[in-house]
Order: structure tokens, then sequence, then C-alpha cells
């Protein structure tokens, strides 16, 4: 019974015992059982308990059966990014003294946490998912499946060195939901986010498709257009296809981000569209969409601005598009963010680019071989092992290092077949 559980809660924030709740009401035993919904009891005792307590135990029977309502309505905002509302279901559950110590404990704080992902707090993520894990054994269903999602969101977030490790535990944890438990597709999108990691392009495309029309359906225009921007990831050379096709449908989805005020979303889409151009060759246009991406990309100490910045560098790097000295001068500025974000990938990558922008053409490749090179491989970062494998092999070839072009090759090769 609800009330027992509310006269608990406060008769314990007020320091009482139970003699002295019940003190001219009734037993001490009497109240035991009241409190644990072993026994009947008569609504005047119920309202002498609330007079004694400072509370109106009818308000606060309303307010604990309106909870389980708030939680999904709180739930909803955060899906469908409506900051107003997620900021007045929090306040208004933060008011429910109780929460925590009531059947919906878990569920709160899960949601808790899907907040600080919406603020990008993944540090305070962790915490309450380490939390929850220890102090919470029987999960509901629902809760159970909220917390695999929200595993997997942190997962495939904690991408500071880019490992594939993240993304393979991403996808193993998404897998174990059940939608008819769960009921919440928007998981489909997470799913996609952490197959395009891990390079399983078909399942990425397949689960971005499935997101997609999720999000068509529950009018959520700004996934759709992320789901959309995954799907298009997932092409293959953009030399065997209609390039400029794909351009355009990039260029709807940069104009409908526009149009809906999401600068972060038209930041990765011009990043992306830039690295199009990039593989391509086409540098200078390339350059422009990544100037712009950085350009709409707000928090200038972010790892989204880092990434999109290294693009930038290694734009100019191989197009030679900018003066040696204003290049190293950036460069240096990158290294500096990369260092204070603790993202080792980034630290490599800049390092190479540097080499390589100093004309330093062996220390590049020795650098490349001894330390870079195997860092990818450590970290499994299957994009990068492939990007600067084949650099790396096209230089033992040059130089007429067959056996090891040939080690590189078979260890490349090795590494792709056992994904």
């Amino acid at each position: 019974m609800i009330e027992g559980e509310i006269i608990k809660f406060y008769r314990e924030k007020m320091g009482l015992t139970q003699a002295m709740l019940g003190e001219g009401i009734c037993t001490t035993t009497h109240v035991s059982k009241i409190e644990r919904g072993k026994t009947a009891y008569s609504p005047d005792i119920i309202a002498l308990f609330s007079d004694r307590l400072g509370i109106n135990i009818n308000q606060e029977v309303q307010s604990f059966y309106n909870l389980e309502k708030k939680l999904h309505l709180w739930h909803d905002a955060l899906i469908m990014k409506k900051e107003a509302q997620i900021e007045e279901y929090k306040a208004e559950l933060e008011q429910m003294p109780f929460i925590d110590y009531s059947q919906y404990a878990a569920h709160y704080n899960l949601l808790r946490a899907r907040y600080y992902f919406h603020n990008q707090n993944l540090d305070v993520v962790k915490q309450i998912l380490t939390y929850v894990k220890k102090e919470f054994s029987n999960l509901s269903p629902f809760e159970k499946n909220l917390f695999y999602h929200l595993q997997g969101m942190y997962y495939i977030s904690n991408y500071t060195s880019l490992s594939s490790e993240d993304h393979q535990k991403a996808i193993k944890v998404l897998k174990m939901i059940n939608i008819d438990e769960y009921r919440n597709e928007e998981y489909y999108h997470h799913l996609a986010i952490a197959y395009h990691f891990g390079s399983s392009k078909i399942l990425a495309y397949k689960y971005a498709e499935m997101a997609l029309k999720f999000f068509q359906k529950t009018n959520n225009y700004l996934f759709a257009i992320s789901s959309e921007t995954l799907m298009l990831l997932q092409y293959g050379s953009e030399l065997e296809m209609n390039f400029s096709e794909v351009v355009e449908r990039y260029k709807d989805l940069i104009h409908n981000c526009e149009v809906l005020g999401d600068r972060e979303r038209k930041a990765i889409l011009l990043n992306n569209l830039g690295v199009k151009y990039f593989k391509r060759e086409e540098y200078e246009t390339a350059l422009y969409y990544f100037e712009e991406s950085i350009n709409e990309t707000e928090n200038k100490k972010s790892i989204n601005y880092l990434r999109r910045l290294c693009n930038y560098l290694e734009t100019c790097t191989e197009g030679t598009l900018l003066e040696k000295e204003i290049l190293l001068s950036v460069m240096k500025r990158a290294l500096a963010l990369a260092k204070m974000l603790k993202s080792p990938v980034h630290i490599t990558l800049i390092k190479l680019f540097k080499l390589k922008a100093e004309g330093a053409r062996e220390k590049f490749y020795q650098y490349l071989s001894d330390e870079a090179l195997p860092f990818f491989y450590s970290t499994n970062n299957k994009f990068y092992i492939e990007q600067f494998g084949k650099k790396l092999y096209k230089y033992y070839i040059e130089i007429k290092e067959y056996q090891k072009a040939a080690e590189l090759y078979e260890s490349i090769e090795h590494t792709f077949v056992s994904m």
C-alpha cells in the first residue's frame, strides 16, 4: 500500500522513530505493519500520521501515481530532443522527494543517465550506470533493456581513442535488447552507428534504414536526418556511383538542418561531405566543407571539433593548401587540444601530419612504422590501419623492401578478414 511507503519516507526524513510517530495514535507494531503494507488501516490513522508529519497524503499519493507517466514523458522528450520539456519534467521529478526510495528508483536513475548523455557529461553517465548495476539487481524487463541501450550509447560515445573495441562492446550489448519488451525503436539508430564504426556497412545501412522509418513515423525530423546521413556514409567507392547524386542528397540534408536550426547536425553533414571529396583527392573542395564544418561547431574544445580540425589539417597537408608556417601553427594548437582531451589517436595523427608538413619524409615513414601503425593495431582501429597501412605498403614497394611489404600486406588482410 503506497500510503505506508510515503509515511515511512517522511517519518525517516524527519528523524522520527515508529514509536514517536505512533505516540497517542497506535502501537509501534501497528505503525510498522502499516509502513510495510502488512495490515489494513483506517483513513483516520493515516490522516493523523499526515498531520504529525506535515504532509497532504492525498497529494502525495496522487503524485506517486503520476510518477510512472512523468518518467515516460521525460523519456519521450529526451528522445525527441525537446529542450523545454526535458527541463520541465526533470524539475517536476526532482520535486518528488521519495522517488529514490520508490519502485521507480531504477527507472528514474536510468533516465538521469540519459539526461546527462543529452548534456554530453559522460563521467556522470558512467557513475549512474555503475550505481544502477550495483544497487538494483532486479530490474524490470523495460529497465533492463533501457540499461542495455544506455550502455551501448556510452560505448559509442566513449570514442576519444576511436578504438573499435568499444564499438564491438556497443554492438554486443545493443543486440541484447528485446524490442517487444522495450518498444523503443530509437535504439536501431545507435546500433547502426556501432556497426558503422565497426566497418560493417551492410548492417549499418540496415539498422539506419529501420531507424529512419521510426523517426519519420514519430516526426522526429532531426534524428531522421542523422539516420539518412548514416545511410549515405555506407556507400562504397564514390568513383563507382553517381557522386553528384550523393552530393545533392547531402546538400538537401544540410538545408533541412538550417531550417530546423540544428548547427551540430549541419556540422556533421558538412564534415562528412568533406570526407567524400577528400577520398576523391579533390582537396580544395574538401577543405571548403571542413572549414564550414569547423565554423558550425560551437564547442571549440570538444572531441568533435578536434576530429574536424584533424580532417582540415590532413587536407591542407595532402593538398599543400596552406603556408607551411601557418599550417604548423594550427597543428601546434590542435596538438595542445588533443593532449587536453587525452585523445591518443589524434595526438598520433597530428604528429604524422606535422612530419609530412615539415617534409621529413623518412622520419614520417619511420614514425608510421614504429609507432603510429602499431598503435592503430593495438586499438583495432581498422579505418586508420587501412589508410596508413596502404601508405606504408606503397613506400616499402618504392624503396624495394619487398619482404616488409609482403608482411604488412598479410597483416592488413588478416585484420579485415577477421572482421
